[in-house]
């Protein structure tokens, strides 16, 4: 790869654009790369090379140049995988101000707080109390309960979940999440029963994340 794309690659977390590609290569060499597989495409006009493993951080950039964006935020299942947990690579999850045309990137837009993102290998993502809540929202069951149980294992409070889950409230998925929080580490009775010390009337009368997002997760 020559010297002026490879740069690029390397400050991209491992993916280019075809548009970068061109600064470089005519679009015969390219389309030659692609061709013999030594290049692969992540998403539309956005390659890596065959060699490089497509890791989270990896998607979550392509999805940032697919969308034309100076930044996005990883969310949901994406953002998850940055912390740690398992939910399945696919689709990406995002919050942008673009839409997505494939099923294999989900841009939400519902709202993000300052103090609910943080930086986790070099990305933005929403942090562990908002992305369980989302998790736990929106991911098959078996998936939900592991990544919540996980994240009280990390030291994450019930009553900061609870808190965060008042905030999503008739959101798709609220009422799921708050039975999974119920019967997650420890058995059920115990878990209402904490969950019932604490005043959701308080936690709802907080301002809400807006509704608008893609239709796959609309609440």
């Amino acid at each position: 790869m020559r010297p002026g794309l490879d740069d690029v690659r390397d400050r991209q977390f491992g993916v280019f654009t075809s548009w970068q590609v061109l600064c470089e290569y005519t679009r015969v060499e390219m389309r030659g790369f692609l061709d013999r597989g030594e290049w692969v495409r992540v998403f539309r006009g956005v390659y890596r090379a065959a060699e490089t493993p497509c890791t989270t951080r990896m998607r979550i950039e392509a999805a940032r140049l697919l969308l034309g964006l100076p930044s996005v935020t990883a969310g949901y299942g994406s953002a998850a995988e940055l912390h740690g947990f398992s939910v399945g690579a696919e689709p990406v999850h995002v919050f942008g101000a673009r839409s997505s045309r494939t099923k294999r990137l989900i841009v939400h837009h519902d709202r993000v707080d300052d103090a609910e993102l943080e930086v986790v290998q070099g990305v933005v993502v929403t942090n562990l109390v908002r992305t369980v809540a989302d998790v736990a929202r929106t991911v098959e069951w078996s998936m939900a309960l592991a990544t919540l149980n996980g994240a009280l294992r990390q030291g994450v409070s019930r009553e900061a979940l609870v808190a965060e889950l008042g905030r999503h409230e008739r959101r798709l998925g609220w009422g799921r999440a708050v039975e999974l929080l119920e019967s997650a580490g420890r058995d059920a009775a115990e878990a209402r029963e904490c969950v019932s010390r604490i005043d959701l009337r308080a936690v709802r009368s907080r301002p809400r994340c807006a509704s608008g997002e893609s239709r796959l997760y609309a609440g």
